[in-house]
């Protein structure tokens, strides 16, 4: 789904223009006060100067080859009658897309992220390809009452009501839906945005785009599952037997057997 890729990040890159519209159109006490919030409430992460200072072992977000990153991110029905494409928008997503454009500044990146990171979104497209090659997507209602999370514990989580997410993250995500309508029509309208808690019941995160896991999304019959952590957010590892660069969330080589360098 190359065609979906490159619409995604087309869709982000506009949305980023919106964003910094909207930063500074908010009075300027406000964003400094909502900055000093979120360099406060993430001083672990931060630098002044240098921006957010990388996990050890992870590649830089202006690092990170993009198309690995939505390759990983999404998953699709491989039945020919079927266009089902499911996308996991961690918050690796939004950072690496935000940090390659350098339209925004770190205060503004962490403040978008300060909003997202309390949830885990997943984006669906649901349809089926008719005999003349027509296709009729399932509407929002459907596909709410079919998706189900499900975490590594096999907890099953539904996706959270209009009145369970904060005015913010609404507001950021009803910037998409026009876009979306006006690039690829009937498609774009028919992308739904579901919104799950990102923690368990003891407040662990249920999934972590940087460390180990899985994850699943089930859509009525159909289970797609992520494993973790995702590979394009690492350095390349090297097999000893012939040199070649592989996935950096291999812990061995496939063909070989032998442990990654």
């Amino acid at each position: 789904m190359k065609d979906g890729i490159i619409t995604i990040k087309f869709v982000v890159s506009i949305l980023t223009c919106l964003i910094i519209l909207g930063c500074a159109s908010a009075p300027k006490n406000a964003r400094n006060y909502q900055e000093q919030q979120l360099v406060a409430a993430n001083n672990e992460h931060y630098d002044k100067g240098k921006g957010y200072v990388v996990q050890r072992g992870f590649k830089e977000a202006k690092k990170v080859n993009l198309n690995a990153l939505m390759q990983e991110i999404q998953k699709t029905s491989e039945k020919p009658d079927e266009v089902t494409i499911i996308w996991w928008l961690p918050e690796e997503f939004w950072r690496v897309n935000f940090a390659q454009r350098a339209t925004m500044t770190e205060a503004q990146i962490e403040r978008v992220l300060g909003v997202l990171r309390h949830y885990m979104i997943i984006m669906v497209i649901d349809g089926k390809i008719g005999p003349l090659g027509g296709v009729t997507y399932k509407s929002e209602e459907t596909i709410r009452n079919s998706i189900q999370l499900i975490d590594s514990q096999g907890v099953h989580y539904r996706p959270l009501s209009s009145d369970e997410i904060d005015a913010d993250t609404k507001n950021f995500l009803s910037m998409f839906r026009p876009v979306l309508s006006n690039i690829l029509g009937p498609m774009g309208q028919n992308m739904q945005f579901f919104i799950f808690p990102s923690k368990n019941k003891n407040r662990q995160d249920i999934a972590d785009a940087k460390r180990e896991g899985a994850f699943s999304v089930k859509l009525g019959k159909k289970e797609f599952k992520w494993r973790l952590p995702l590979g394009s957010l690492l350095p390349e590892k090297t097999c000893p037997v012939d040199g070649e660069k592989l996935n950096g969330a291999w812990k061995f080589c496939p063909w070989h057997g032998v442990e990654l360098k």
